[in-house]
């Protein structure tokens, strides 16, 4: 033990230190008494440096069967026991032979099953069926269960970290094969899905789908971007056809995905996951009322309430706008001013402003997840959809503004507006080109993202996860160990504080960690494919660098979720939503830019009048919405096998698991009773109560016929001859 370790571990704490650490202690037993008495399984240890109690959390597996049976947790039937088999019928020992006929053949079609065949009576649930089992113990209010609010416990900080520990066997059976990460087949999907769940496996799904269809969008640019080479502009014939490529492939896109993902969630059983009953975010408060549709008590938060958070966010996000808006207008202003006079030049603004868009977009991010937190909505998917609206509007006019005004308006800078804005200087494009000025400033921001966003990305948990494990925090050594700064920080500085990684348990190393936040990674990949699509028409060499991109950024994102990030907990979806709705709608506005990029920005239609191009843009436009409801009609977003399997399935609940029996291919009509007596045809409806106006008089005759059959009926059953020895 160091000399640090031995002053620390020695010196008493004052009379706060331990009026907090006797508050701290009641809390942690309350809590472990609860985990305890509803039937969880609880090991705890110290970390350390003693300064943190680790409590590891499972489940005997008759308690996750009654756990699963009182939830009505659905779990996946194997293949193999889904084949039925024959039974070898034996007859009772000793009964004679007697003919052929008594003879049992059986012919066995599929292979019988013994006792060993089966899996031992916890094999039923995966790791990941584990996991949400144990979560829904401690987080549930239901019969036997702890009911925590883990995220109150977050919150206050008597928790640190809560999160289900990394398997190592299975973390390196999906890392034996890199291959599989990009190409995604389906046992390696299932199998990442059963690990991770299913939002993160939809995600990475959803990358793989989208770097297959980028593929011949690459080559095809890869081309055009030749022509371009020796055409000396990106303004020439070319871009007519692949602008219409692009829009094709920008529409297609998404459709076929929703497609795609159908088949996954009937496979993992989510297709028909009804949403309405998700539960509350750990994050929501409000008044205790029941839940009209699960009976439950949970908090209310009144709408009229959330209206003040509401008017507080387009606020903000109009002055939010209002700013960016101003800031690159600086930047271009001071771009044309001192562009011969800053070293690099132009090229030097253009890094510039891709560094801008990239600091300022991490800032929108953690604006927009404020304001979002202030709304307080009910379930985790409200969050995010409300959370993602925001990002998209703020991160769009970050991200594109300057292309946009590049590709639309700078060679307009002699009007009114932007001589006002630009303070009467004329902007110039570069060597009087937009198009060739556009390609340049969006290369340099797709390239930007390649190089400087992934390396930050791969290493900024690795150093945080070092500064955490190897250092001790100074600030607590400061109040809790009655230090003086200086002398704490010589020591830390000096490099006696250092310990080493290795001395911490799995488990509190992973503890150290990063949690894994899904949204930003959906965030930067929609930001990537807008730098794809939008203006392709000008750069057609951009997608491949985005097909590398994608690439690149998979495999990172993929390293940092398995080695520096913490499991998350797995959470059910059906799709990929909010966020297959952001992309299709980038897609439209891709379609649409690229379409009237090359409209009223191209030299093309140059001798068009206005009109004339307004005409062709809003022909093309309706050609492209046309496309979009043809699509609809002929390529749903489940396909048709997708729904009879889904009605198969349904079937196969009902017969199986309900314990049901329903004949199949047998007509038993030959085997009724016959009846003999003929059929009667009356003149008139007899039964009618309402023939003649009197009910009560046909009332009183049904009542006495019906006496007189019930009293023949007794005598004749006495009248019958009865034998005593039969």
């Amino acid at each position: 033990m160091s000399d640090l370790q031995q002053r620390s571990a020695l010196f008493d704490p004052s009379d706060d230190a331990r009026n907090t650490m006797s508050m701290w202690k009641q809390r942690r037993e309350a809590i472990l008494k609860s985990l305890q008495n509803c039937g969880l399984r609880l090991f705890c240890y110290y970390s350390r440096d003693r300064d943190e109690i680790i409590v590891k959390i499972g489940a005997s597996p008759q308690k996750l069967r009654d756990t699963a049976a009182r939830m009505k947790y659905k779990l996946q039937l194997k293949k193999q026991y889904l084949n039925a088999y024959a039974e070898y019928r034996h007859d009772f020992p000793g009964r004679p032979e007697r003919h052929f006929k008594d003879r049992r053949v059986i012919s066995h079609i599929y292979k019988t099953h013994t006792e060993d065949d089966f899996p031992d009576s916890d094999a039923i649930f995966n790791t990941l069926d584990k996991v949400n089992l144990i979560h829904h113990m401690i987080t549930s209010k239901d019969k036997d269960c702890a009911g925590i609010n883990i995220g109150n416990l977050l919150h206050q900080g008597n928790l640190k970290a809560y999160f289900p520990l990394h398997e190592s066997h299975v973390i390196t059976e999906l890392k034996t094969n890199k291959v599989q990460w990009f190409l995604m087949p389906e046992d390696f999907a299932n199998k990442f899905r059963n690990y991770f769940g299913d939002r993160i496996a939809f995600y990475f799904l959803w990358v793989s789908f989208y770097w297959k269809w980028l593929v011949p969008l690459a080559v095809a640019g890869l081309a055009m971007q030749f022509i371009d080479l020796l055409a000396r502009t990106p303004d020439n014939i070319t871009a007519i056809p692949f602008c219409i490529l692009m829009s094709v492939w920008a529409t297609l896109l998404p459709y076929f995905w929703r497609r795609q993902e159908a088949k996954y969630a009937i496979g993992w059983g989510t297709l028909d996951l009804v949403e309405s009953l998700e539960k509350c975010r750990p994050e929501y408060y409000g008044d205790p009322r029941i839940n009209p549709v699960t009976a439950q008590v949970e908090p209310y938060f009144d709408w009229r309430a959330r209206l003040k958070y509401y008017a507080l966010s387009a606020t903000t996000m109009l002055f939010t706008t209002a700013l960016l808006f101003a800031a690159v207008a600086m930047i271009l202003l001071t771009r044309h001013t001192a562009k011969n006079s800053v070293p690099g030049g132009i090229w030097g603004f253009q890094i510039g402003m891709a560094a801008f868009v990239e600091i300022t977009n991490w800032m929108l991010t953690k604006l927009s997840g404020w304001l979002t937190s202030l709304e307080n909505h009910r379930t985790k998917s409200e969050h995010e959809t409300h959370m993602l609206s925001k990002v998209m509007v703020l991160k769009f006019i970050c991200s594109y503004c300057v292309l946009y005004y590049t590709a639309f308006f700078k060679h307009h800078s002699n009007l009114p507006f932007f001589q006002t804005v630009f303070l009467g200087q004329d902007m110039e494009c570069w060597r009087d080109d937009c198009f060739l000025d556009l390609q340049w400033q969006l290369g340099i921001f797709v390239m930007f993202r390649l190089v400087v966003s992934n390396v930050v990305q791969y290493y900024s948990p690795k150093v945080k996860l070092w500064w955490r494990s190897t250092h001790l925090d100074i600030r607590q050594g400061v109040q809790n160990r009655g230090q003086s700064m200086n002398s704490l920080l010589h020591t830390t500085l000096a490099g006696h504080a250092s310990l080493d990684l290795a001395d911490m348990s799995a488990a509190e190393q992973q503890s150290k960690k990063d949690s894994y936040d899904e949204f930003v990674n959906e965030d930067e990949a929609l930001i990537s494919h807008g730098f794809a699509t939008f203006f392709a028409v000008t750069s057609p060499w951009v997608c491949v660098a985005s097909l590398f991109s994608v690439l690149i950024e998979t495999a990172v994102e993929m390293k940092s979720l398995m080695d520096d990030r913490q499991r998350p907990i797995p959470y059910k979806a059906r799709n990929n939503e909010p966020w297959s709705t952001a992309f299709d709608m980038y897609g439209v506005l891709a379609a649409s830019t690229n379409i009237f990029l090359l409209i009223f920005a191209s030299r093309q239609y140059e001798s068009w009048s206005k009109t004339e191009k307004l005409v062709l843009f809003i022909y093309l436009e309706h050609m492209i919405l046309f496309a979009r409801l043809l699509l609809r009609l002929t390529f749903p977003q489940v396909p048709r096998n997708v729904e009879l399997l889904q009605l198969k399935q349904d079937n196969m609940v009902h017969r199986c698991l309900e314990n049901i029996k329903v004949e199949q291919n047998q007509d038993f009509s030959m085997f009724r009773d016959q009846h003999h007596d003929g059929i009667q045809v009356f003149d008139q409806d007899i039964l009618d109560q309402n023939q003649d106006g009197n009910d009560d008089k046909e009332l009183d005759f049904d009542m006495g016929g019906s006496a007189s059959a019930f009293v023949s009926g007794i005598k004749g059953e006495f009248m019958k001859p009865r034998s005593w020895f039969s």
